[in-house]
């Protein structure tokens, strides 16, 4: 059996949404089995400390977490690194792409105050459209500050682990991030961007879900051969370069993700197989 299981939270293992009981009833029981027999099931997310925690309530455990795609990492419950973002190099970013590309909602996910978005440059069809979705979210919501004030304050400070750009939720939103985060890429060394749908996901450079995990592989003495990684969007793609021969990418995932991962899965709780391989399994594979 690995040691390790890192997986992707939003449409990996909350897939698919239950938003009331947040966990799929086979993928709770599937992780259930596997932390019992003593496995580590690390939380690789672009979430904040803040879901970790409340996910850690929901298993009864404190849960190690790679969070906002490796700006932070939390072990045995203590944070064993993080790395926000430089606030010069990011508001400069930040205004420049807002003047060039038709960006609908910048986010900030910070050390201390969550999510941050500032009030007065969205508008306000795009703040309804964003409160009805994240309302309609149940469990998977997360506290929001709408605030100038705020948001340029936690820039100022350099306390933001990540930055998200969304373009919108339907139409060509995808395809125009997806561009969008190219030319960025070339642009601003200074910083990381991964393409996720409707949005491009921004931290520090050199931060990425694979580093975070290899940074916790080394800090708990595991070998890198004794994991599995689990994901479905753009920002899960270092993981899989880096873990080529141990990854699973979930089925609904676009295939521009796929195509980065070994084995192809519809339901994390699918896994057990692979975990728990029997005689017949192992021949397949």
């Amino acid at each position: 059996m690995k040691s390790v299981i890192a997986c992707d939270l939003d449409g990996t293992l909350f897939y698919p949404k239950k938003r009331i009981s947040m966990i799929p009833k086979d993928n709770l029981a599937f992780v259930e089995r596997y932390l019992s027999d003593g496995g580590r099931f690390l939380l690789v997310t672009g979430r904040t400390k803040l879901y970790g925690e409340k996910l850690g309530r929901k298993l009864g455990r404190d849960m190690d977490v790679v969070g906002c795609n490796g700006a932070f990492i939390m072990s045995g419950g203590e944070m064993i690194f993080e790395k926000t973002m430089p606030g010069a190099a990011l508001a400069k970013m930040l205004k420049e792409a807002r003047a060039e590309f038709p960006i609908k909602i910048p986010m900030l996910f910070c050390r201390h105050r969550n999510m941050v978005i500032p009030k007065s440059s969205v508008k306000a069809l795009h703040r309804a459209v964003y409160d009805i979705y994240t309302y309609t979210n149940g469990t998977y919501r997360e506290p929001v500050i709408w605030s100038n004030e705020v948001f340029d304050e936690e820039i100022l400070n350099s306390d933001v682990y990540k930055a998200m750009l969304i373009f919108g939720a339907f139409g060509k939103a995808a395809e125009i991030a997806k561009n969008v985060n190219k030319i960025l890429r070339e642009r601003y060394p200074e910083f990381e961007f991964s393409w996720s749908d409707q949005a491009i996901e921004v931290t520090a450079a050199g931060v990425s879900k694979s580093n975070g995990i290899d940074l916790y592989l080394k800090k708990n003495g595991i070998s890198p051969d004794d994991i599995f990684v689990v994901g479905d969007s753009g920002n899960d793609i270092s993981m899989f370069e880096a873990y080529k021969e141990q990854s699973f990418c979930m089925a609904h995932a676009r295939s521009a993700v796929q195509k980065h991962a070994r084995y192809i899965i519809s339901r994390v709780s699918d896994l057990e197989a692979y975990v728990y391989p029997s005689a017949e399994t192992k021949e397949l594979k």
